[in-house]
């Protein structure tokens, strides 16, 4: 990676610095640069600072949870935000807590699970204002460096405009490596990054990737793998075991004593009868797309969404009948625009599809009703649950009332900055 990124550099400097020949290149372009740099700070002291600070307008959102009456934003890259809902209609943000690099969430009682980057983190939220770090298992999400020194993490970029003439038509494009800057054309968008099963826990949204039942926390630490963590002590998270589990896979499902493994190629169902060491059932493949899946009982559903990092060109609905977890298949597709997440409430189901939120009567799975469209433009992921859907999308957190299903109305909204 360091190699192929400085020969880049040096195509840069040649571009830049080559004198033009006569009669072969005449047209001098002005090519706009973003430099983003990251700024280093020790892992100690930001563990140290980590606490719960006056609540703050969401910069990008993230995953979302819920549990009791709090939902639990993470603002991608930066923190996790802490928003009583007690009054859906006035959610309050409450708190914010300053983790660098956290993507996930996941708790059980007053522990929060977290990630810094590359490490899992336990955090005891009894007191939303003043939490502290109860435990950590370091480099679990073995993907997601925080750098080249594992004593340091990322904690903010400096930005620095430039630009420059040349008479290449294309410009050239430079990717980050921790420790180095990177560039971006101007106007495109860049990531700040260096890289409910009981009663006791929340619950997550589809695209989550790491979830917890009873004393253990299982999670997709890399594309490839399904990890397990002790966690029935807070204070010492214990990694059981990390095993091959299926490929590209993106999000971890909970369901009774089985796991739904959502990959680019399909499903994988794995039993977790033994909660430590999880055997797969069965799998069902698709074609390549991303795919969070969420299942009851009986059936599975499954989006495949094309046009993204994930390739393929299908844009549809699957519904599994998943009756016998050994034996898991399709029996109905229903074509979408652009699906994504997706929840269900008893026999509603609700599905993120490009500009809109559908609402499906899935009393029959076989012939799933339309009930309405609701207009949350770049939804992508959603929990339904006592007749209250709190949705999250590029311009913030939505929430619906849907204790009449044919009339579902809007309560409260609020902002990503």
């Amino acid at each position: 990676m360091r190699k192929k990124t400085s020969l880049l550099a040096v195509c840069l400097v040649a571009v830049i610095g080559t004198p033009l020949l006569p009669g072969c290149l005449k047209d001098k372009i002005t090519k706009s640069y973003t430099i983003y740099t990251p700024v280093y700070t020790l892992k100690s002291s930001v563990l140290a600072a980590i606490n719960g600070d006056p609540g703050q307008p969401v910069a990008q959102a993230g995953q979302i949870y819920t549990k009791g009456s709090f939902i639990y934003l993470s603002d991608a890259g930066k923190g996790i935000h802490i928003i009583d809902n007690s009054n859906p209609a006035k959610p309050v943000q409450t708190a914010f807590l300053n983790i660098p690099g956290n993507e996930n969430i996941a708790i059980r009682g007053n522990i929060l699970y977290a990630d810094m980057y590359a490490d899992l983190l336990a955090v005891d939220i009894s007191n939303p204002h003043q939490v502290k770090i109860t435990g950590a298992l370091w480099d679990f999400f073995t993907t997601r460096s925080s750098g080249p020194d594992t004593g340091y993490v990322v904690t903010s970029w400096t930005k620095r405009d430039t630009s420059f003439e040349t008479s290449a038509p294309g410009a050239p494009q430079l990717y980050s490596i921790p420790g180095t800057p990177f560039f971006t054309t101007s106007g495109s968008t860049v990531l700040a990054a260096a890289s409910a099963v009981a009663s006791t826990t929340g619950t997550a949204g589809s695209t989550a990737v790491m979830t917890l039942i009873g004393d253990y926390l299982y999670a997709i630490p890399e594309e490839h793998s399904l990890g397990v963590v002790k966690v029935s002590d807070s204070t010492h998270p214990i990694m059981i075991t990390r095993m091959q589990a299926g490929y590209d896979l993106e999000t971890i499902f909970p369901l009774r004593n089985r796991l739904l493994l959502g990959s680019k190629e399909g499903v994988y169902i794995y039993s977790i009868d033994n909660a430590a060491q999880p055997v797969q059932l069965s799998e069902f493949t698709h074609g390549t797309a991303c795919d969070p899946v969420i299942a009851d009982e009986n059936f599975a559903y499954v989006t495949l969404h094309s046009g993204s990092y994930c390739g393929g060109a299908a844009n549809e609905l699957d519904v599994l009948d998943a009756t016998d977890l050994t034996n898991v298949r399709l029996i109905k597709t229903y074509p979408m625009t652009g699906p994504s997440g997706l929840s269900k409430d008893g026999s509603v189901l609700f599905v993120c599809d490009g500009p809109v939120v559908k609402a499906f009567d899935a009393s029959d799975p076989y012939n799933l009703q339309l009930l309405t469209e609701l207009n949350v433009p770049n939804a992508y992921d959603m929990i339904a649950a006592n007749n209250i859907l709190v949705v999250i999308s590029n311009g913030g957190l939505y929430q619906f009332d849907y204790s009449d299903p044919s009339h579902i109305a809007q309560i409260s909204y609020l902002p990503v900055k």
